[in-house]
């Protein structure tokens, strides 16, 4: 079933897009023939003025299909030297017109992701976070000397900002981290009430993107409450009790705690309850405690529709500049069938995270959604957009080049840039492809 949720997102963005063509096209006098909701065989046909309006079976997108579109294929098959020009076909209509009929579809995305965000933030949602407080990842585990120590950072220091922008959480610390690869970061620290400023770069990680520089958040051994029949549960370990002691190793977070009863089965714990110590023996099961620790949940307010709208745009481009960063680190070194998804694993995951959203709730399935469908669009905006000959942008590049220059280029010319960007887009695909096959095979 996820399979068929993920089927229909995609097919709404797709939908979308081809309606910034439709609209674009009638209100520049390109007669549109066809426009199909869905794809396939034809359900429902109903011709209005010019345009047959259809419903299609498969709900994965739909079609528009405009006078003249052809054209150039035609020109290439009889070599001819310019392209024909119908009225109101588009070739017929002024470059500048066509330049806008393609850039419709992916702005239309665009104008979607703003929506979807929009319902977001009128909706409002939690989340949870940790403090701004962090554990150096090379004390976890035994990895190589990471970004973090060679730069002076040390465990139980407090992150305040990174390149001047406030970060009060733990989820704000990695985002600026992650986004920033290789690129050299200052950041405001501050440690037994002192601050100080550190230069970091992050390391890339080829798999994901990512920018890292080895840290981990640090949480506060408190409890938050017990599992069933575990040993923490048996003892009477409950809400807001903190633990102090494991055995002789002093406790402060709860990497302490991880690694205290590391290979044991039995351990001697020590905790505090409204100001009493307190300490039993403790049996693990499996190596686990049964504990879960307090960490801090965030709620957002519930806006009205004009601050929904505002929060919506304000995201959009937020989340617009991060989808350009990430472009950007295809050309640095990443792993492009680790890090790129193809429509497969982008159709699993849409699916999956629609599925355990509403598992979860409805508003929480409607803001994962929103989410996805979001991030999906702007990166459709950003894609179809590139410069390259069978996309929208090659379209927008030769039209604009077409109106400065006051003539047609020639089709043979457009023809072989336009193999480019097939052979471009091919090899972009075959990894994105193999990655996907890869992640279904050997999961996620």
């Amino acid at each position: 079933m996820s399979i068929v949720y993920g089927l229909i997102g995609l097919g709404l963005i797709v939908f979308i897009h081809e309606l910034g063509h439709f609209v674009a096209a009638r209100l520049c006098g390109v007669e549109v023939e066809t426009f199909s909701i869905g794809m396939g065989p034809v359900l429902l046909r109903k011709k209005i003025t010019n345009t047959e309006y259809r419903l299609s079976l498969l709900p994965l997108g739909g079609y528009c299909g405009m006078k003249g579109e052809h054209a150039f294929q035609e020109a290439i098959d009889n070599n001819l030297d310019s392209i024909p020009k119908e009225k109101n076909s588009f070739y017929g209509v002024h470059p500048t017109k066509r330049a806008i009929i393609a850039f419709s579809g992916p702005f239309f995305n665009f104008l979607f992701a703003i929506i979807a965000l929009s319902i977001v933030a009128g909706i409002g949602y939690s989340y949870y976070t940790t403090s701004n407080k962090i554990i150096l990842s090379d004390e976890v585990n035994s990895n190589s000397e990471s970004p973090a120590r060679k730069a002076g950072l040390q465990t139980g220091d407090k992150i305040i900002s990174v390149n001047g922008k406030s970060t009060p959480y733990f989820s704000s610390i990695a985002q600026e981290i992650s986004l920033n690869a290789k690129q050299p970061l200052l950041l405001e620290i501050e440690r037994n009430l002192v601050k100080k400023t550190i230069a970091i770069t992050p390391l890339l990680d080829t798999e994901t993107g990512a920018g890292k520089i080895g840290i981990t958040n640090w949480i506060d051994p408190v409890i938050s409450s017990t599992t069933e029949n575990s040993g923490a549960a048996s003892i009477g370990l409950k809400n807001g009790d903190i633990i102090t002691k494991i055995d002789n190793l002093s406790i402060h977070n709860t990497i302490d705690v991880r690694n205290a009863i590391k290979n044991k089965s039995t351990i001697n714990i020590t905790w505090i309850r409204d100001g009493i110590t307190m300490s039993s023996p403790l049996t693990l099961n499996d190596g686990k405690a049964g504990i879960i620790f307090k960490i801090e949940k965030i709620h957002t307010p519930n806006y009205n529709i004009v601050q929904a709208i505002e929060h919506g745009i304000i995201d959009t481009f937020d989340m617009f500049t991060i989808t350009i960063k990430s472009l950007g680190l295809l050309f640095k070194g990443v792993d492009i069938t680790k890090a790129v998804s193809g429509p497969i694993r982008i159709t699993v995951m849409l699916g999956e995270s629609t599925q355990e959203g509403f598992t979860a709730g409805f508003s929480t399935g409607i803001i994962t959604v929103c989410n996805f469908l979001a991030i999906i669009s702007i990166s459709l905006f950003l894609m179809n957009l590139l410069p390259i000959p069978i996309l929208d942008g090659g379209l927008i590049l030769f039209a604009i080049i077409e109106w400065i220059h006051g003539k047609q280029i020639h089709p043979k010319t457009v023809y072989k840039f336009q193999f480019i960007g097939i052979a471009f887009i091919a090899f972009i695909f075959i990894f994105a492809l193999f990655g996907d096959i890869r992640y279904l095979i050997m999961g996620n």
